[in-house]
């Protein structure tokens, strides 16, 4: 296998000065990101804002939802099984809790249920006495469930945050800051970001400030975990999160972390994402999410740390069902080498795992993906997209063939009849075609800096640890360093899919890691040097580690300057 760039990278343009008290290299990283120089300093202090409007029914929701605690009524929240969900579920019992009530949460079965609500559950919590119900992260496309909520008595609160349709559901009260003409500002919400906004209103300044370190964290958890872009309210929630979480995490999240082995007080994003988030997803994936929020709910320690034990588990059943499912999903993907969308079925893949597989297959061939899970006569999809293309838009204009759809712009999932599939497949193909304007999408990565090779040091580290917390919107820094040896070059992971090795940059040698790149490894050895585009983090004991984001022979940064129109690297010295 040829040595190779799987990307093209997009290099940057030299930033002006850098504002007082801002170093030049994460000036320059801002500039990449579209931040100007006036802006820089509020972006990385990461400060609450004023408030602005309310979302719209907010305070419609708040009034109805005292009017239930006075009056002692039977209240529900009813959550998605992802992290989003859940921990969104566990701010507003909590949040029940302080305010002197006891409630029920509901969290469906993703095998036996599907997404979001459903018309059996309605039914049996109404048989329970139910009178009030409020979804979590789920419920804006429930048009149908929503009719029957109210013929059912039942006073139907949604808060979401995903793409709503063209009809909203007549339900008591629609919370979700993507509606229409809703005035509020923060318009990339999380799901527990939405319910965290509820639960402020229900408590009132001085309540939300006893309890807002646990749900700040609960926030935290939920926000890195669903991919949601890190910049704004996100960024402030997050950063808040965290720095509650490092200093006393919930009795829950400190039972996972521990599990998982990670140092108490050094969780950071990269952690809820690749170490935490994943452990509570895996619950819902496997089997049903109940584990997850009551581990997130729990006060008792020696029942948190079985819980985290028992998720540790379901995450390595996850990983290894994760691991077929990308290996089918590549074949059948391969089957149409000229689609504009990849789109691949299976009865063997289990729906839990199917968004993870489309995660892989996006990676692999730079278009958008969804892979479906096929149980009798109904496929569950998942989709994840790329930039250019709205997967939830693309979906809802494949309404008619679809059984039930709901999303943002970067991730979304489906239900469709079996016989109609090939349909799906055709539709899709021509929405992305016509959405990229007939230009087939070539994969890349935006370097925001180079770095002359002696400033690679465990001091630019904690330089560029102002940008945390970083995820999407606002990743890791990408820096190109040139003409690198690399030696010591190994395959690892359990199918040999990753790639180690040591990389010398000027007069220091560092590890490094490229994940999925492990076919690379003879082609990487035979070359010895490389262009590199690398993300650093410190590790343990201040060593700096190196994840190899990209990678080519030596004068592919040059071949790649060329490529876009001469544009001279920003080169930090």
């Amino acid at each position: 296998m040829a040595l190779v760039p799987q990307r093209r990278w997009i290099m940057p343009m030299k930033a002006g000065d850098a504002p007082d008290g801002i170093s030049a290299l994460v000036a320059q990283v801002l500039a990449c990101r579209g931040l100007s120089a006036a802006d820089m300093a509020a972006f990385l202090a990461a400060r609450p804002s004023e408030e602005g409007p309310p979302m719209l029914d907010l305070d419609k929701a708040v009034e109805r939802l005292r009017r239930a605690l006075a009056a002692r009524e039977r209240i529900v929240v009813y959550g998605d099984y992802d992290v989003d969900g859940i921990a969104g579920s566990a701010i507003l019992v909590r949040t029940f809790r302080q305010l002197g009530m006891v409630v029920a949460a509901y969290i469906p079965n993703r095998y036996e249920e599907g997404y979001g609500i459903n018309g059996a559950a309605l039914r049996q919590l109404a048989a329970d006495g139910a009178k009030v119900i409020v979804s979590v992260d789920c419920g804006v496309t429930a048009v149908a469930e929503a009719s029957l909520a109210r013929d059912l008595g039942i006073d139907l609160i949604v808060t979401d945050h995903h793409h709503p349709p063209a009809r909203l559901p007549a339900a008591y009260a629609v919370v979700n800051p993507r509606r229409p003409g809703d005035p509020s500002v923060d318009k990339d919400l999380a799901g527990a970001g939405v319910a965290l906004v509820l639960a402020r209103a229900l408590l009132g300044e001085l309540g939300y400030a006893l309890r807002q370190d646990e749900l700040l964290q609960l926030v935290a958890l939920a926000t890195v975990a669903d991919v949601v872009p890190l910049r704004a309210a996100n960024r402030v929630l997050t950063r808040a999160g965290l720095e509650a979480l490092n200093r006393a995490p919930i009795v829950g999240v400190r039972a996972l972390a521990l599990r998982a082995g990670l140092k108490p007080g050094t969780v950071g994003a990269g952690e809820i994402g690749f170490v935490l988030g994943p452990r509570l997803n895996a619950a819902g994936r496997i089997a049903d999410a109940e584990d997850a929020l009551r581990l997130l709910l729990t006060e008792d320690a020696e029942e948190a740390k079985s819980l985290a034990e028992r998720l540790e588990q379901r995450n390595a059943e996850r990983q290894e069902l994760t691991r077929q499912v990308v290996a089918g999903a590549r074949e059948r993907a391969e089957e149409r080498p000229d689609a504009w969308m990849t789109v691949v079925a299976d009865t063997a893949w289990p729906a839990g795992v199917v968004g993870l597989g489309a995660s892989r297959l996006v990676e692999d061939f730079g278009r958008p993906a969804a892979v479906i899970a096929l149980d009798g006569g109904e496929g569950k999809g998942s989709c994840r997209s790329i930039a250019g293309v709205h997967i939830a838009e693309a979906l809802a204009a494949c309404d008619d063939i679809l059984l039930k759809h709901g999303g943002h712009a970067m991730a979304a999932g489906f239900s469709v009849a079996v016989e109609r599939i090939p349909e799906l497949v055709e539709r899709l193909d021509a929405e992305v075609r016509e959405r990229l304007q007939g230009v087939r999408p070539v994969p890349t990565i935006r370097v925001d800096a180079e770095i002359a090779p002696e400033l690679l040091t465990a001091k630019l580290a904690v330089e560029l640890a102002t940008l945390e917390p970083c995820g999407a919107g606002n990743p890791r820094p990408h820096l190109l360093v040139r003409d690198v040896r690399v030696y010591d070059i190994r395959q690892v992971g359990a199918d040999s899919d990753h790639l180690r090795c040591k990389v010398t940059v000027g007069r220091f040698t560092f590890d490094a890691m490229a994940f999925r790149r492990g076919g690379h490894a003879e082609a990487m050895t035979d070359a010895g040097r490389v262009d590199a585009i690398v993300t650093i983090g410190s590790g343990l004991r201040g060593f700096v580690e190196l994840e190899l984001r990209d990678f080519g022979p030596v004068g592919t940064a040059t071949e790649m300057e060329r490529l876009s129109r001469g544009a001279a690297p920003a080169l930090v010295a």
